[in-house]
């Protein structure tokens, strides 16, 4: 008798401890086919069927419906250049440029998925045809409550956030046989009111 509880204290203790680390691994970890690029990752083969269990773990546990391979690719941030996690309480700039894409959105989500909402209630989002860009094609993208001059993502509220990067129509759905693609940084501009 006394074997078999040793050998089910034994299983059940591999079954939380296999648990605790797999959710660990989904959660922190960027897991096997992931991009990162600075402050933002992308896992490429989310959307299709030749992704690794690690992925479709984390985009089933994201409760996220991924873009498909021919559809485009969602790079995510939830840090800084700095790599401080983003704060709804802070004001950040996004400065430089994406891949080349058809179109692109910029969005603000809550760590649980929900999106950050504006001051009229809707999601923040920021569409590329709605940007100023400069001559060269950069951009600067204010991130915040206050609205800065130009172009601007409004978030309002408290707690940690992530924004999502959406390119559509994307030549970037593979790391292999490209060349690596810039993204814009991220840059923490003061925090508080």
């Amino acid at each position: 008798m006394r074997t078999f509880l040793s050998l089910v204290l034994v299983v059940i203790t591999g079954l939380a401890l296999g648990g605790v680390f797999s959710w660990y691994s989904i959660r922190t970890n960027h897991g096997f086919g992931a991009l990162s690029i600075g402050e933002w990752t992308a896992w490429p083969l989310a959307g299709s069927q030749d992704s690794d269990p690690y992925t479709k773990a984390k985009v089933a546990a994201d409760g996220e419906v991924p873009l498909g391979i021919a559809e485009g690719i969602a790079f995510h941030a939830d840090k800084d250049a700095t790599g401080q996690p983003l704060r709804q309480d802070c004001s950040y700039k996004i400065s430089g440029i994406t891949p080349p894409a058809r179109l692109w959105t910029l969005t603000a989500h809550r760590l649980d998925g929900r999106p950050v909402s504006s001051s009229n209630g809707t999601p923040a989002v920021l569409v590329s045809r709605q940007l100023v860009r400069s001559g060269d094609g950069s951009f600067d993208i204010g991130v915040g409550a206050i609205p800065p001059g130009g172009n601007w993502l409004e978030t309002q509220g408290e707690g940690p956030f992530k924004i999502i990067l959406r390119l559509y129509d994307s030549q970037v759905t593979s790391a292999r046989g490209i060349v690596e693609p810039r993204m814009p940084n991220i840059l923490l501009l003061g925090c508080g009111s």
